[in-house]
């Protein structure tokens, strides 16, 4: 930044970086500027991307002009597939809604959960609006329109993301969930008129530590009977498998 000159901006990978969003894959290890007029550059592992930047889209944060979390989701989108581009717009939606009050975190899974839904998608379709007609842009309305902050990991939104590649009925997120004992659990997806769970084990989901895992392990396999006691099946996948594998599991269990 101190060579760039003061009219550049951290941005794409560096200003997700930044901000502490999600980035999509693959993640560029260059480090990501924006400036106005010129041409796009690279130097040293340094990108130069050359773009109208409005005001409004630039913040500090420790001291570093970036761009904004929205424009920076938006930019991370563009020119991905669909899967990676709902992780960018995802992760820039929950940044937003976490922001906008002490309590966000329990709002997204309670009653506020709409309001805050509804309040990151405008001020990511606002952002939109400046980069609307720029090549690759089509994929970032759509997933602006299936944001849902209340995802919590890049792989859920990934996998949202294939499953609607694939044409399959759209799951409710963080799905508020009855088991057989009264207690309530929140499934990462949801199908409830098939009464259908699905859940997305990511890499450190269970915990980092040996004892962290398996006392993780040993909670979640009661709260998977729990449920399934209560007349729901459970469909689960990880990171290693192949995303095809995962989509055609799923499409046995909502249709036969």
């Amino acid at each position: 930044m101190l060579a760039a000159g003061p009219a550049a901006v951290v941005s794409h990978e560096s200003g997700g970086v930044v901000h502490g969003q999600w980035l999509p894959l693959p993640v560029s290890t260059d480090v990501h500027l924006t400036e106005s007029g010129g041409i796009d550059r690279l130097d040293n592992g340094v990108r130069v991307h050359q773009s109208r930047l409005p005001v409004e889209l630039v913040t500090v944060v420790d001291g570093l002009r970036v761009t904004s979390v929205a424009r920076t989701g938006v930019d991370l989108a563009r020119a991905r597939s669909l899967p990676e581009a709902m992780v960018a717009i995802d992760g820039a939606a929950r940044a937003l809604a976490l922001a906008s009050s002490p309590d966000a975190y329990e709002s997204l899974r309670g009653p506020k959960r709409g309001a805050l839904s509804d309040m990151s998608r405008r001020a990511l379709a606002a952002t939109f609006e400046s980069v609307r007609a720029w090549p690759g842009s089509v994929v970032v309305r759509t997933a602006i329109d299936l944001a849902d902050p209340a995802s919590e990991s890049p792989f859920e939104s990934r996998s949202r993301g294939r499953m609607v590649e694939a044409r399959l009925p759209t799951p409710y997120v963080a799905f508020p969930v009855r088991g057989a004992s009264g207690t309530w659990y929140f499934a990462d997806f949801a199908w409830p008129e098939r009464r259908l769970v699905g859940e997305a084990d990511g890499t450190g989901k269970y915990g980092r530590s040996d004892t962290e895992v398996t006392q993780s392990l040993r909670r979640e396999r009661q709260r998977q009977r729990d449920i399934e006691d209560a007349g729901w099946t459970f469909v689960r996948w990880d990171s290693t498998e192949r995303p095809a594998t995962v989509i055609d599991r799923l499409r046995r269990a909502l249709y036969t």
